[in-house]
């Protein structure tokens, strides 16, 4: 059984969380949030974790790469606008199980239905929301993202993404409903 668990994923799937358990039916948010399945400190400074989560018994997920060290947003009770990262973190796709996840969003985000996770590693600019320097391995930090800053591609997104290393999950978190027709369209293929 060990080979065929390896070969197929079944041990390491077996433990994933459900894609939206997380989510608040009241605040009306589709939050999303994903067992961390794989990490590794790559050599430019980032994280690199693969993601997954059970959804109506099939698996999604998607690579995330995230810079390691980011000074805290939050000084003495005020934003620091001298911390925002360009290039921050990179979202890439990991195949089959992040053409089910672009499925998945568009349909939660109530979005004409897209099958193909874009194949481009798609780079957002990083604002911490943390009062300390987010040494990601030593806990659970938050970080907003946005994408097409100057809205140059006519494509402008924000949204929220909340890892906790230590305890192997990763939140990627509404900021906004007006965001949802583009944040669907950055994710899947053009």
């Amino acid at each position: 059984m060990g080979i065929l668990s390896s070969v197929f994923g079944f041990s390491q799937n077996k433990n994933l969380i459900e894609l939206t358990s997380n989510q608040d039916a009241e605040e009306g948010w589709q939050d999303l949030i994903f067992t961390i399945t794989k990490k590794e400190k790559i050599d430019n400074g980032f994280w690199s974790l693969t993601c997954k989560a059970k959804y109506k018994n099939q698996i999604v997920g998607l690579k995330i790469n995230i810079v390691d060290g980011i000074p805290a947003g939050i000084v003495n009770n005020d934003l620091d606008n001298t911390r925002f990262v360009e290039n921050g973190i990179e979202i890439q796709s990991i195949g089959t199980e992040s053409d089910k996840l672009i499925s998945v969003i568009s349909k939660l985000y109530g979005q004409t239905k897209q099958t193909k996770f874009s194949t481009e590693k798609l780079t957002f600019t990083i604002f911490p929301l943390n009062r300390e320097n987010a040494t990601l391995e030593n806990g659970r930090f938050k970080f907003k993202l946005f994408y097409d800053d100057n809205n140059e591609q006519n494509l402008y997104a924000e949204f929220y993404l909340n890892p906790d290393l230590k305890n192997g999950t990763i939140e990627l978190n509404e900021k906004d409903e007006e965001y949802r027709q583009n944040i669907v369209k950055l994710l899947s293929e053009k």
